[in-house]
């Protein structure tokens, strides 16, 4: 064999040992590469990292699951992202804008209206049925009292049914306009959990025993880290300052 042949006999078995041991030791670009880079001290990367836990007891097996960190098969096994929301904060200045303010105005104008105009029929019955010197109303005139007085009644309890359910209804308003902008920050956060929690050093502000213990209850949190808390980021999506 001349010298040149054996030159690239010796080549190509060079050639093809190189290519054996990239192909034993895998592929050139680090895995790393693919997701993330790693900073020095990392470890990993790595399916999963196994935990003792315990005498008796199976290993605790620790690994990604859906972008969040896992120990198990079940859905709940997971380490879930969580903030929270003052959302008593929130909630009363949602109910002092604009919209919310008409609403409540033209019910309370309707109410003072009809009111007015009661007093009025009321009026024109004591001018029309005057009281005597002796003090005895004449009976007309009870009798129209009694009729006034049975429709006041009815317009009453009306009025009040309709301003609870005016209540109830921007309650509800609100609390979806809450929630909407909670959702969109969650997302932009990555956030999993929102609590609704009102912060403990917010004065009570309470005059009687039942209404101190609703500002207890309404205190999810007892200690809590600052960064849970996303109420301006909620506040800024609504507009609110």
């Amino acid at each position: 064999m001349l010298r040149t042949d054996r030159l690239i006999v010796a080549g190509s078995l060079a050639l093809s040992a190189v290519a054996l041991v990239v192909a034993l030791r895998g592929p050139a670009t680090p895995v790393a590469e693919a997701s993330t880079t790693l900073a020095l001290g990392d470890l990993g990367p790595a399916d999963a990292l196994i935990l003792n836990a315990g005498e008796g007891k199976d290993a605790l097996r620790v690994a990604a699951q859906d972008g969040r960190i896992g120990w198990g098969d079940r859905a709940t096994n997971r380490a879930w992202s969580i903030g929270a929301v003052d959302i008593d904060r929130i909630m009363k200045k949602l109910l002092d804008g604009a919209s919310y303010v008409e609403k409540r105005d033209a019910l309370r104008e309707k109410i003072e209206k009809a009111e007015a105009d009661f007093q009025r029929r009321a009026e024109e019955i004591q001018q029309k049925f005057p009281i005597p010197a002796d003090g005895m109303p004449p009976a007309e005139g009870q009798q129209a009292f009694q009729v006034l007085e049975q429709e006041y009644r009815q317009f009453g309890q009306g009025a009040m049914g309709e301003r609870d359910k005016l209540t109830a209804e921007q309650f509800e308003s609100a609390y979806r306009e809450l929630v909407s902008a909670v959702e969109a920050v969650a997302d932009k956060e990555s956030i999993d959990l929102v609590f609704r929690f009102q912060p403990t050093a917010d004065p009570f502000e309470s005059k009687a025993g039942p209404e101190a213990v609703d500002r207890i209850r309404a205190r999810t949190f007892l200690k809590y880290p600052a960064q849970v808390d996303i109420t301006a980021e909620v506040m800024k999506v609504l507009n609110l300052s």
